[in-house]
């Protein structure tokens, strides 16, 4: 401490003279530092750190419509164009779940096909081996693999013989011909690395893939977007097979393609900590403001010696200063461990999720942002009580301090404004976290249009030539219902393409005899499932009009959801009409199928999002492409009801024995209750409402300890006046309300300045919530009696003590 300035080695002796104080003081410096930090920290990791590969602020997207994926035809079209680019690649939209051989049993290891120049684009270098050659990536080329560092060194113990063997992937001799870096991690995420082998000259109209590239200095977004809409216009006019308008372009950075679903939640998260961090200011301000009370002989004696004012301010400031250095560096640390939690409780759809949880604790802008808050909470806290302590009249100071002068202090009505800022900001926070907690409910009583309980989930892939037709497959799924509902405490099993809230394949479809809008090439596009015969039984999904499949059908046939009922037969009974699936997608056109029946409608996308229009076939009846592509894309999933009082999971082990009994190749995974299926949906809203409730629930504790103290001073300053007002025969209960009188102004200025702050502001939630508007009038008079009570349950204390004060002993003081 010798080689410290004067003014801090003082002011580390003042802060060990008051203990308590600095406890309580850094404590609350710590909490609004580290809540900044934790979320700081992952608004960095998703939204600002730039994407971990080389000139990534130049590498865009191009996207089909409004965002979507795109065909091997569209992509083949663009690359023979003048796009603005270089080394534009193609690969997967979606990482496939491909079983991988070479253990005691097979690992469903995440898979993408890549163009050959996708690993140029993202800087992906191999620490062993080498990437694909121009031969590897034609049509008909050699069965070869790159692999991640993490799963050579998991699944093979980094066995460095391993470049130049085969390994066994969907049932295929695949040569491993490098190992890619251990920092690379592709999006989406992948573990294995096959060549496309694109067929320029496809006419596969799925679309399936992404592309990406990167923009040529001399070419800004602005002008690549310009140059893809005449591209896609030409296309469109080139190929009579395309869908029309839908398949037009634009170009998007990849950056924001990434993360713009997870911006505004997470831009309200970290204004929401700001928030939490004003009040605890506040509260520092307040503390700071009641401790000057017992320096005023101090600051009058520094004053009479010749210490000049700004003297004063500098050397309160340099304890402010070193309060937010102590709070800053625990905060510090707060924040690193909270973005541990953080993970641990964020959606599995958070962006960039592996990239934070692999950034060092000691990142440089994130020590750069803790510096700035420590810095700016020195200014909150620190600047106004040392300009307003300072500020010392010599004579009054000594007339108080000599008995002349009536008792009273002028920083009371200075923390009393603080108190009700920090009031105003709560109620803020409270609306906000109440209307998400009125949403989350709403959502959570929303039916998804299927019986959840009792039903055990897993998915397993059909990768590879084993499984590429439709009879395998239905051949496969028929054996394995009838094995599984042997099992003791199965009610029902069903094979198919996806759950619902998972995600599923759109197909077209046109309706023979009815006239196609103008411009159009069909009548709809719609999403399309295929399932065994007791999918609806095994979920329970109601059957509103006409059948479900039978074993044996004597032509094609369709169930269809009520929805795409109302939407494209809105006035008639679609049941016995006949659909054209597919018309047109060359080899994926399903041909002629019959409505037999119309389900109830199910949620695909999520419990917040409408019943989309949906056609379910039977496995047995799509073709053979479809269910190779399917299979390559995505694994299937298998569904098993459970009897009445048997635990799905509890099912788990004999029906993964029965997986593995028909082919040991198959390695079922995400294995989960279909209620966690349901659960894992709505993670992105819980995490969300937990982490504005949490700092919702802070602000309030802050605020009723802001007003506690406040009240608390107020009596102490206010002691002689109470012992006179009592002396005179002031009762109990006119000592409780002269004290709840005072706070009670304070929480009514701080509920009625924060209740229209809290309107304006709840506005930008209106994305985040569903089934409640922002203004919603229950929330705000809900939030209202909140504060009001816990700022009563506050003042109760000192106001007790006040009535409780010895009238005599009152008179003595001072």
């Amino acid at each position: 401490m010798g080689r410290l300035p004067l003014g801090l080695r003082y002011a580390v002796r003042m802060l060990r003279k008051s203990p308590g104080f600095t406890l309580i003081a850094v404590a609350a410096i710590a909490g609004g530092i580290g809540a900044n930090t934790a979320i700081f920290t992952v608004v960095n990791a998703v939204l600002l750190k730039p994407l971990p590969y080389p000139g990534s602020e130049r590498i865009v997207n191009i996207v089909r419509g409004d965002g979507g994926s795109i065909s091997p035809p569209m992509f083949a079209h663009w690359a023979q164009e003048d796009s603005g680019m270089d080394e534009l690649a193609a690969y997967d939209s979606h990482s496939a779940g491909i079983n991988l051989g070479g253990a005691d049993r097979p690992e469903l290891v995440r898979t993408l096909h890549v163009s050959r120049n996708y690993f140029r684009l993202f800087g992906a270098a191999p620490v062993a081996g080498r990437t694909f050659t121009a031969n590897e990536d034609l049509p008909g080329g050699a069965h070869v693999l790159l692999m991640s560092y993490d799963l050579w060194q998991r699944h093979f113990g980094g066995e460095t013989a391993l470049l130049g063997r085969t390994v066994d992937l969907a049932g295929a001799p695949y040569t491993v011909i490098g190992i890619l870096s251990p920092s690379f991690r592709s999006n989406p995420l992948s573990e294995i690395w096959l060549p496309l082998q694109l067929d320029p000259n496809s006419r596969n109209q799925a679309h399936t893939l992404t592309a990406a590239g990167r923009l040529r200095p001399d070419v800004t977004l602005a002008e690549a977007n310009a140059r893809m809409r005449v591209i896609g216009v030409r296309y469109v006019r080139d190929h009579p097979e395309s869908r029309g308008d839908d398949d037009r372009c634009s170009v998007q950075t990849m950056q924001s393609r990434l993360t713009g679903d997870a911006e505004p939640s997470l831009l309200i998260l970290l204004g929401a900590v700001g928030l939490v961090l004003l009040i605890a200011c506040a509260n520092v301000a307040n503390l700071l403001l009641a401790r000057a009370a017992g320096r005023q002989r101090e600051m009058a004696i520094r004053a009479a010696v010749g210490a000049s004012r700004l003297r004063l301010a500098g050397q309160l400031l340099a304890e402010s200063l070193l309060l937010s250095a102590l709070g800053a560096t625990l905060g510090l640390a707060l924040g690193a461990w909270g973005v541990r939690i953080l993970l641990n409780f964020a959606p599995g759809n958070l962006p960039r999720a592996e990239e934070l949880a692999a950034a060092p604790v000691l990142d440089p802008v994130i020590l750069a942002f803790t510096v700035g808050l420590a810095g700016m909470t020195t200014i909150l806290f620190g600047i106004v009580p040392a300009l307003r302590i300072s500020r010392v009249d010599l004579s009054s100071t000594l007339k108080q301090l000599s008995g002349c002068s009536p008792s009273g202090f002028k920083t009371n009505r200075l923390g009393g404004l603080l108190v009700a800022g920090e009031m105003a900001l709560a109620v803020v926070l409270l609306c906000a976290a109440l209307l998400l907690v009125r949403s989350f409910l709403v959502l959570h009583n929303v039916k998804p249009g299927f019986d959840a309980r009792s039903v055990l989930s897993l998915q397993a892939s059909l990768a590879g030539k084993r499984y590429a037709t439709a009879a395998r497959v239905n051949q496969l799924g028929a054996l394995l219902v009838e094995r599984v509902e042997r099992v003791p405490g199965v009610d029902s099993a069903a094979l198919t393409s996806s759950t619902p809230l998972e995600g599923d394949m759109d197909m077209i479809f046109t309706i023979p005899g009815r006239p196609l809008p103008s411009g159009a090439k069909f009548h709809g596009d719609v999403l399309w499932r295929f399932v065994s015969g007791s999918y609806f039984r095994v979920l329970q999904i109601p059957l509103l009009a006409g059948r479900v499949f039978r074993e044996a059908e004597p032509g094609r046939t369709v169930v269809i959801n009520e929805a795409m009922a109302r939407k494209f037969w809105p006035k008639e009974n679609p049941v016995g009409k006949h659909i054209l699936i597919g018309g047109g997608l060359v080899e994926f056109e399903q041909g002629m199928a019959e409505i037999i029946g119309i389900a109830g409608d199910t949620r695909e996308f999520g419990l917040d999002h409408d019943p989309a229009p949906l056609m379910i076939q039977p496995y047995r009846q799509i073709s053979d492409p479809v269910v190779a592509l399917v299979g390559s894309m995505m694994p299937v999933a298998f569904l098993v009801r459970a009897r009445a009082g048997v635990s799905p999971l509890s099912l788990r082990p004999d029906v993964e024995r029965e997986f593995l009994a028909r082919d040991a190749q198959i390695a079922p995974s995400r294995v989960r209750s279909l209620e966690q299926v349901v659960s894992d949906s709505m993670a992105r809203q819980s995490f969300n409402l937990l982490l504005l409730g949490v700092f919702a629930g802070g602000a309030l504790l802050l605020a009723a300890v802001g007003i506690y103290g406040v009240v608390s001073f107020s009596v102490e300053q206010r002691t002689k006046e109470i012992g006179i007002r009592s002396a005179l025969g002031a009762g109990r209960a006119n000592t409780l309300m002269l004290v709840m009188a005072h706070g009670m102004k304070l929480a009514l200025l701080g509920t009625l300045a924060g209740l229209p702050a809290a309107f304006g502001l709840t506005r930008l939630l209106g994305a985040l919530l569903f089934g409640v508007t922002p203004g919603d009038p229950v929330t705000f008079a809900a939030v209202t009696g909140i504060v009001i009570l816990v700022a009563v349950v506050a003042m109760a204390v000192p106001a007790v003590r006040a009535t409780r004060l010895d009238p005599v002993a009152a008179l003595r003081r001072e």
